[in-house]
């Protein structure tokens, strides 16, 4: 029985969602590629293979409170491997500052795993939200001062 492309993306998220790493580690496909779609951030525009997405997405988690940063799906539209979700990113920093976004994501999903994600969100907006937690500068930021 074939896995719905959709539920995979789905289930994804709920992993990260929970920071089950392991599970999120299972999920991806051996060939994975995490893309942030961005100009202006460092490293964005450079594809994360499953190794290194499961040593920078905990320390980007580890910026927030105990709950982390939240993706509730809003919108997923699916063609056959490709799936594109619509979500709303929200969380809060440790300091207590609120975090929130818009992102559309779009995945490919090869059987039970997911292999590639491309994702897109403002950018600039996250830079401020962090620089406003107080976050740039600090050891473990993903970035610089001026974001």
């Amino acid at each position: 029985m074939a896995t719905d492309p959709k539920d995979v993306v789905r289930a994804f998220v709920d992993a990260l969602n929970r920071q089950d790493w392991d599970r999120v580690g299972r999920m991806a496909a051996p060939d994975f590629s995490y893309t942030i779609m961005s100009c202006h951030l460092p490293g964005a525009g450079t594809p994360m293979d499953r190794e290194t997405m499961l040593k920078v997405l905990p320390g980007a988690f580890a910026l927030f409170d105990e709950v982390g940063p939240q993706l509730e799906i809003t919108r997923l539209v699916a063609e056959e491997e490709w799936v594109v979700a619509e979500a709303e990113g929200s969380g809060f920093f440790r300091d207590g500052s609120p975090y929130t976004n818009r992102y559309a994501n779009v995945y490919e999903v090869v059987g039970d795993r997911v292999r590639t994600i491309r994702e897109y969100m403002d950018t600039q907006h996250m830079a401020h939200s962090f620089a406003d937690a107080g976050m740039v500068g600090r050891p473990g930021h993903p970035l610089p001062d001026g974001g």
